[in-house]
């Protein structure tokens, strides 16, 4: 069995109300060569027994305690197989069914280890209105100034393995961008 061309992990913790939409998002895409990481945090709703019910091959389910996203987001990495990293939220769904079909073009063509590219914002955020694209493309300067919306981003994941990234769990709330701005000191983004 070949591996999967993208990872896309997706940590969660009672996300009963939204991982089904999540998934379907992900399910529904006109490109097949994906693998879906499920890392639950051992959640008391019914979570994992949703996407267990889909009985698709293509879902790994990954139920144990974590110390919070990020720490789940690490454990994607190591259960990984693809080529390809995406992360996204329970909470989060691709924009229409098209979204990894386009972009699996740009990744196959780009000799950079990180993709990027914007996010539609639905609902106000503390950081981005309802509407918003967000975010353009960046320098290295406007990356230390703000982060990269990490739904916006596909990592290589020979490059994540080979420099040991990982996401620093002290940082309860910022260790996504800490984990742009250590890959970004060590190679060019590629926005699209």
């Amino acid at each position: 069995m070949s591996l999967p061309f993208i990872s896309i992990i997706i940590p969660a913790f009672n996300a009963e109300e939204t991982i089904l939409t999540a998934v379907k998002s992900i399910l529904g895409q006109a490109f097949p060569d994906f693998e879906i990481i499920l890392v639950d945090g051992l959640s008391t709703d019914n979570t994992v027994k949703i996407i267990e019910d889909l009985k698709d091959s293509r879902v790994k389910i990954f139920s144990e305690k974590d110390k919070g996203t990020y720490d789940a987001m690490n454990k994607g990495i190591r259960y990984a197989k693809g080529e390809w990293l995406y992360f996204i939220g329970g909470d989060d769904y691709l924009y229409d069914s098209n979204v990894l079909e386009t972009l699996s073009k740009k990744l196959k063509k780009t000799k950079e280890h990180v993709l990027y590219g914007n996010v539609l914002i639905k609902g106000d955020t503390g950081w981005a209105t309802d509407g918003q694209i967000y975010n353009g493309e960046y320098s290295f300067q406007k990356l230390l100034k703000s982060n990269i919306c990490h739904q916006s981003m596909f990592y290589r994941r020979s490059f994540i393995l080979q420099n040991h990234l990982q996401y620093d769990l002290q940082y309860p709330i910022s260790a996504d961008w800490d984990f742009n701005i250590a890959c970004r000191s060590l190679t060019k983004f590629h926005y699209v």
